[in-house]
């Protein structure tokens, strides 16, 4: 339980001016937001800050009239988005400097259909990154996680919606590896969310030409990477390229938006120039990931989040499914071998009283 989150953010984060604002985002980040909402009305220039800590969105502060008005337009100037009234919508980037290092905030702009506009930034992660030990995995789920990294080649995958958690895992998993001195360490993400030692990271800018993903990762077919980390598979060009680094036999991480591990696998077939036999033979496995409100011992309270998990390891029978794609039902036979569940892991948890199944299925469908 985080003693922070005790108290609501409106207590606790400072009320800043236009001119300040980033360090509202310093204190947000400080408190493990993990992104801000703001919202400003068209009807009556009311600006809403809300921020998402633990899943859970939070009113922070309520901006009006001129001071509104400068918070927004700041902000907007600063993510390098148009500051006048855009009915299209945009992505920018937002600088925001902590503990010496050039963090950047994604955001994207909503534009209304009342004149007003809603931002949305992502925040960079501080502090320690915990190992997959520390994670909360179940023991069958900690193990075959790690058997999946310890093959010595081709693409683990890390699935789930946005806020699941699944970078936080797949940094972990890097430094699992990094511990086990496997030489170079490449990561390609957008943005750089936490700054992780001994590891070469890499930040993706769409907006220059030349530095977007599908750009980038030609360059890394050449780099000399003994593991490479994918922040995302987003497009063809990023799937294609990714595969094939995987196929060289150079290690992959990657996280990829997907509901569950049949998905994930079929979503990389989708996306990839290639066959799906030769996408297939490039992966190890998936883990997919999500997080459930974590019961507070003795109560029925609730504080924090826990994750679940299910991993899958790709085999002949699960390949052969795939291909033949006749349905959702066979290809989950077919993986049953070698393959956990989310159902089992939170029928462990509840046991324990980490969580409630009620709570669990709000999150994830079928436990």
């Amino acid at each position: 339980m985080h003693a922070e989150l005790v108290t609501p953010l409106s207590e606790v984060i400072t009320r800043r001016d236009a001119l300040d604002f980033s360090d509202v985002f310093r204190d947000l980040v400080a408190h493990g937001v993990s992104d801000v909402h703001m919202m400003m009305s068209g009807s009556d220039g009311r600006l809403r800050l809300e921020a998402r800590v633990d899943g859970k969105k939070q009113l922070v502060h309520e901006y009006e009239g001129v001071e509104a008005k400068k918070i927004i337009t700041l902000l907007k100037t600063r993510a390098k988005m148009a500051t006048d009234v855009n009915k299209v919508p945009e992505d920018g980037s937002y600088a925001l400097p902590i503990d010496g290092f050039p963090y950047r905030a994604r955001a994207v702009r909503l534009p209304l259909f009342d004149g007003g506009e809603h931002l949305v930034f992502r925040l960079p992660q501080t502090g320690r990154l915990r190992t997959l030990d520390e994670l909360g995995f179940t023991a069958k789920n900690l193990t075959a996680t790690k058997e999946l990294l310890d093959i010595p080649g081709g693409m683990t995958l890390f699935a789930g919606p946005t806020g699941e958690g699944k970078s936080t895992t797949s940094q972990s998993s890097l430094m699992y590896l990094r511990d086990q001195d496997n030489g170079v360490i490449i990561t390609l993400e957008d943005p750089v969310e936490r700054v992780m030692p001994g590891v070469s990271q890499m930040e993706v800018q769409e907006e220059v030409e030349g530095a977007g993903f599908g750009d980038m990762m030609r360059f890394l077919v050449r780099s000399d990477a003994n593991v490479l980390f994918v922040g995302e598979i987003r497009d063809r060009a990023t799937a294609t390229a990714a595969v094939e680094i995987a196929k060289s036999g150079r290690r992959v991480i990657a996280t990829i938006h997907a509901t569950d591990n049949v998905s994930a696998f079929l979503r990389l077939i989708s996306m990839v120039d290639d066959t799906p036999l030769s996408v297939l033979e490039s992966v190890n496995g998936v883990v997919s990931q999500r997080l459930v409100p974590r019961l507070i011992p003795g109560t029925n309270r609730f504080s924090g989040r826990y994750p679940i998990h299910e991993v899958t390891a790709n085999s002949d029978e699960l390949t052969d499914a795939l291909i033949e794609s006749t349905s959702r039902t066979h290809i989950r036979s077919a993986a049953a071998a070698t393959s956990t569940t989310f159902k089992e892991t939170v029928a462990e948890l509840v046991s324990d009283g980490i969580t409630t199944l009620e709570e669990v299925r709000k999150v994830v469908r079928n436990v």
